[in-house]
Parts: C-alpha cells; sequence; structure tokens
C-alpha cells in the first residue's frame, strides 16, 4: 500500500518538479510567495509561527511577526523550488552567490585543505544552495548529513541535485561510521543544528533563542575526539535569486572547551546571532520549543510556548521509553 501511495504522490508531483527546471526563476519566485500565503492559513503553520516569534521577539508589534511569519513560510518554499532550478544551472549559481571573505581565509587561503571540518547549518536562508556553492568556491567537497525523505522517488531526486557537483549524501539514521569514512576521505561534513534531539538520542540542553531546548551534541563529539574544527555556515538570499555565503568559526579551539556543554551553547549563541539578522529566512513554524526540561521553575515554565511540553522520562532514557512502548 505504501509503494501505491509513494507512486501516487509521485504522479502528482512529477510535472511540478518538471515545471520548476523549466518556469523563469522570477515567475517561481512568484508562485512560491502565492504558495507560502496560502499555507500561512493554515493553524498550524501560523499558529506555531507567531508562538515561536513572539518568544523570541517580544519587543515586536503584531503585525511585523505576521509580516515575518509570512515570509517564513514562503521562504520554504522558495528554498527547494530555487535549489532544484538551480541544480541545473551550476554556473548561473556561480555568477549570482557570494562569497563571505571570511571562507576563503578560512578554508583557502589558511591552507586547511587536510583539516578536519565540521559546518554546522541552522535553517535559514538556503541550506541546500549553500552546500552547492561552498563545494564550487572552495575547491573541497561536501557530505551532508540529512534525513531520508519517506518517499523515494522524491528521496532521489533531491539527493542527485546534492550530488551534482560531488557532494555526498550521509543518510541521518546511523550516519556517525559514514561520517568518519567522509572526514578520511577529506571531505567537509556539513550537519543541521536547530533541531530537536531527545536526550536519549545523544541530546543535550542549551540555550537558544532565550529558552532551553535540546540539540545534538554530535558536533561536540567529533570536535573534542576526533580533532574537528566546527564553524557555524550557510547561505542567505541577498535578493531573488542572489545569495551571500556566510561563515562564522567558533571563539577558541575545539580542544579549548571544558565540555560538550560550553562548546554546543557557543555554537548555538552563533546560530542565533544569524537568525536574529535574517529572521524572514528562517523557519518559524517548526516546534523549536517542544520541550521543557524537567528541572525547569515554574517561571521558566512560563515563558514557553502554547504547544511545548515537559520532558518525561521517556525523553532522557531509552529504557524508559522501551518500557513505555512494551506498555502501549
Amino acid at each position: 500500500m505504501e509503494k501505491f501511495l509513494n507512486l501516487c504522490a509521485w504522479g502528482l508531483l512529477f510535472p511540478l518538479y518538471k515545471a520548476v527546471q523549466c518556469l523563469p526563476l522570477m515567475l517561481i519566485y512568484k508562485i512560491t510567495r502565492l504558495c507560502g500565503f496560502l499555507f500561512y492559513l493554515v493553524p498550524m503553520f501560523r499558529n506555531n509561527s507567531r508562538a515561536n516569534l513572539k518568544v523570541v521577539f517580544p519587543e515586536k508589534s503584531a503585525s511585523e511577526i505576521d509580516r515575518i511569519a509570512r515570509e517564513s513560510v514562503a521562504n520554504v518554499f522558495m528554498i527547494f523550488a530555487e535549489f532544484l532550478w538551480f541544480a541545473g544551472r551550476i554556473p548561473l549559481l556561480r555568477e549570482r552567490s557570494e562569497m563571505d571573505e571570511r571562507i576563503r581565509k578560512y578554508l583557502v587561503d589558511a591552507g586547511r585543505n587536510d583539516v578536519n571540518v565540521l559546518m554546522v547549518t541552522p535553517h535559514i536562508g538556503n541550506w541546500e544552495i549553500a552546500g552547492l556553492f561552498c563545494a564550487l568556491s572552495t575547491g573541497r567537497n561536501l557530505a551532508v548529513v540529512a534525513r531520508t525523505i519517506r518517499n523515494p522517488h522524491f528521496d532521489d531526486i533531491v539527493n542527485n541535485a546534492r550530488r551534482v557537483v560531488g557532494n555526498r549524501v550521509i543518510p541521518a539514521k546511523g550516519a556517525v561510521k559514514k561520517m568518519l569514512q567522509a572526514l578520511k576521505d577529506k571531505f567537509i561534513l556539513v550537519t543541521l543544528i536547530d533541531q530537536n534531539t531527545r536526550v536519549r538520542d545523544g541530546g543535550i540542553f542549551v540555550n537558544y533563542l532565550g529558552l532551553p531546548v535540546p540539540v545534538s551534541r554530535v558536533p561536540a563529539m567529533f570536535a573534542r575526539k576526533f580533532n574537528t574544527e566546527i564553524v557555524v555556515a550557510g547561505a542567505v538570499r541577498k535578493a531573488p535569486g542572489r545569495y551571500m555565503a556566510f561563515l562564522e568559526p567558533l571563539h577558541k579551539p575545539s580542544s579549548a572547551y571544558e565540555s560538550d556543554e560550553e562548546l554546543i551553547q557557543d555554537v548555538l549563541n552563533l546560530t542565533e546571532s544569524v537568525v536574529r539578522k535574517y529572521p524572514e529566512q528562517y523557519i518559524w513554524f517548526y516546534k523549536r520549543f517542544q520541550y521543557i526540561p524537567a528541572e525547569a521553575s515554574e517561571e521558566l515554565k512560563s515563558k514557553y510556548p502554547f504547544y511545548s511540553e515537559m520532558a518525561t522520562e521517556r525523553f532522557y532514557s531509552k529504557p524508559a521509553a522501551r518500557k513505555g512502548q512494551s506498555e502501549d
């Protein structure tokens, strides 16, 4: 049944995929903005976005929050449309993208061709375009850790587009061994940082955008165990069809951090500064503040948005999670 449904979805969306490749880019932008407006009418997208923005920008008016939220939803449609459009026009992508001088100084001029590097990327701007352009501009291919799309036909399209400049795609599930191999092969590792990760799965609570949230400790593990340098990097849209790739190195060498918590907190601090600078290009409908730490005070609990929930024992412990599944 699942295969049949996947084929049906493929039959419906494949014409749209081909249209994206053929239509003028400016027309695609107009269509994606309309899609964003329509999806913003869906309560889940609108309410989650507003709630998150009120936490992060309490000083902004309701109208300003609505404007940022609408543009944020539209940006999601733009991301994948322009990524698939440019994946078949790599020379044009090179012409329309600029590189923050810090990328050249860090990866090219400083002679770090043999240094292990992990790029941590937030869901801002167009992280897919960033993967293509960074490989083009630095001469080093990237190994991108990505979640597998449930529909295998869509998964193939997206991953083939990611590989078009020689990048490697590593499925997120069971990724550690392949990430280590990518480092040995001198690839730059790339992983998204701003997603909920349960403590039982290697997550750690750090402060982000005003509240404690759980994120993966994998970047810290690679930095401290495998002598890997970490940078916060990505690409933001300067204008329709034009991008700026950015890179922010940590404030000190990975070996100088006393704990995983300290290192990950520094990564999230750099990430937050980028998000606050380009809020319209960040994904706000994601339940970023979904889990409240068990030890949170009543005052702290009151600051979380309406959809948040207390992290239970199953959130922290694998045995508790297995016990809960058996009881269910």
